[in-house]
């Protein structure tokens, strides 16, 4: 036994000493069992394309499992209150969005959660583009989209996935801007609102790039511009929002993490370093890009904070200046 207990101590003063041995040979604190990651909205989206993704490199990396968790409805406010209100412990967390922490809860007061007080930002892990579209032939480009939109009253419209939706608030910024006279039609989501738009009821809408993009190559869609860095590689023709002089426009489609608020600094500090790992993998880049995705590299929890603040507060005083509700 005395022999035993030196040896033990012997090899607790080595790893004192040599600080640089790898982690595994300390105890591990965190994760010691399965994590939840909640999606707040339904399988085979977006967003769930993005939890799946990370979590399949997160459970490698933490060597415990990440379970997801679809939690769809309202607009992906049940599955935000879920997390809102889970033990910040790290065994919850969930994806953020532009839907669930800027648009919803500036669209809806009455929600049962604060964008940025009741959430633990992680970091952003995905990024796509927007792009305005139009049906052929109406328009041939985004000056012409200009004209058809400062005409008088019901010259044209656009559709949207519903009320106080991304699609809305970016068209009706643009509408904005442009002193425009567009008139909104809302669907219940993107793909009735596509359907239309190819059957020449719509004239114009905007949304992700990996849903229209099939659209545009085949000629049902004529694309106007991209809220994107640069043009796309597979649309060279279509300018970007910077070069048509309206920079405010560059709203893109992103994802991120959180936890609820009041996760333990060893715990965040846990997941940023994850999370850093797993946005640098070129599999996982792989498979963001199949999805019409971007992994979004060296985002931390102060950035990822601050972006989450900046345009919660820019988008709420919009839609209050313009009266939308989503209802």
């Amino acid at each position: 036994m005395k022999f035993k207990t030196w040896s033990a101590l012997a090899a607790a003063l080595c790893i004192a000493a040599f600080p640089g041995l790898p982690a595994v040979a300390q105890e591990r604190t965190f994760p010691t069992k399965p994590i939840r990651m909640i999606v707040p909205f339904a399988p085979g989206g977006p967003a769930d394309i993005v939890a799946r993704i990370v979590a399949d490199q997160m459970s490698h990396k933490l060597r415990q499992p990440v379970i997801v968790d679809n939690k769809a409805g309202a607009g992906g406010a049940l599955g935000a209150e879920a997390l809102a209100v889970a033990a910040p412990d790290g065994y919850t967390i969930g994806v953020a969005s532009v839907s669930t922490h800027v648009v919803n809860p500036s669209c809806n007061p009455n929600l049962r959660y604060d964008p940025v007080k009741s959430f633990t930002p992680i970091a952003m892990v995905a990024d796509m583009p927007n792009i305005l579209v139009g049906r052929p032939g109406l328009v041939a480009d985004f000056k012409a989209f200009r004209e058809v939109a400062r005409k008088q009253p019901n010259a044209g419209n656009y559709g949207t996935p519903g009320n106080c939706s991304l699609g809305h608030v970016v068209l009706e910024h643009l509408n904005h801007e442009l002193g425009g006279h567009l008139v909104h039609v809302p669907y219940r989501g993107s793909a009735p609102a596509a359907t239309d738009l190819v059957a020449g009821t719509l004239d114009f809408m905007s949304d992700s790039a990996a849903l229209l993009s099939p659209y545009v190559e085949a000629g049902k869609m004529k694309a106007l511009a991209v809220a994107w860095p640069k043009r796309l590689p597979h649309m060279p023709e279509v300018p970007t929002y910077d070069e048509l002089g309206l920079p405010g426009m560059n709203v893109t489609i992103w994802y991120g993490l959180v936890g609820p608020a009041n996760l333990p600094r060893a715990v965040l500090e846990t997941y940023e370093a994850v999370i850093a790992q797993a946005m640098a993998d070129p599999g996982l880049q792989a498979r963001f890009e199949k999805a019409g995705m971007v992994a979004v590299q060296n985002s931390s929890s102060r950035q990822f904070g601050a972006f989450l603040s900046e345009r919660y507060r820019k988008e709420s005083q919009f839609i209050r200046e313009r009266k939308m509700s989503g209802s």
